[in-house]
């Protein structure tokens, strides 16, 4: 049994808020690759710190930064060539267990979501592919929502479809642009589960 200690909810949440990539599911490691490959073929030689500083954005502004002259039309062709790749090897895939383990534990309990940043066709392969899609209530993806991370729209549109206000849910993140898309949404706490540390105090008694 995986342990949860340092993630648990407080007592009265309404709604647990997941992220996918990188937070219930290692993904972060095929993407680089992928990326790396489809970005090459375009003249961009992507290095390790440039891709975890935009780890965790929406994938147009990660493809526009990627290759800033590039007009609408290549930015969706490379965006597609990116997303085809990963799903080639979605098999490969392996959860976070000791994120996971807190959707596990709560499931049935309160309503779960995943609250994304990635195209929805990748996110939803990506929990399939893992076993936990059916632990969470709803998916929502930056297909759903003008803005992505780090913009709030994603969260904003999770508690809407779930009913619940910001005031008492909890989400779990991996990245700072996360972070900032869950607290500018009000969300009170928000996990950084890289560290286990809590962002935010919430008492919901």
């Amino acid at each position: 049994m995986n342990d949860i200690r340092g993630l648990e909810p407080p007592t009265g949440t309404a709604a647990l808020l997941f992220d996918c990539d990188g937070t219930l599911v290692d993904t972060l490691g095929l993407y680089r690759r992928c990326w790396t490959q489809v970005f090459g073929r375009h003249g961009f030689v992507m290095t390790d710190e440039w891709f975890h500083t935009w780890a965790g954005h929406s994938i147009d502004p990660f493809v526009r930064a990627a290759l800033p002259s590039a007009g609408d039309e290549l930015v969706a062709e490379v965006t597609t060539q990116g997303i085809d790749l990963f799903l080639e090897s979605t098999h490969l895939l392996e959860p976070r267990e000791h994120v996971v383990a807190v959707a596990r534990a709560w499931h049935g309990r309160i309503p779960m979501a995943v609250v994304s940043g990635g195209q929805r066709v990748a996110v939803e392969q990506t929990l399939e592919a893992v076993g936990i899609r059916h632990l969470f209530d709803a998916v929502v993806t930056v297909n759903d929502v003008v803005s992505g991370k780090p913009a709030p729209d994603v969260y904003f549109l999770a508690m809407q479809v779930l009913g619940v206000d910001a005031g008492r849910c909890v989400a779990y993140e991996d990245t700072s642009s996360g972070i900032d898309s869950a607290t500018a949404a009000g969300i009170p706490l928000v996990f950084d589960v890289g560290d286990h540390s809590p962002v935010g105090i919430a008492d919901f008694r």
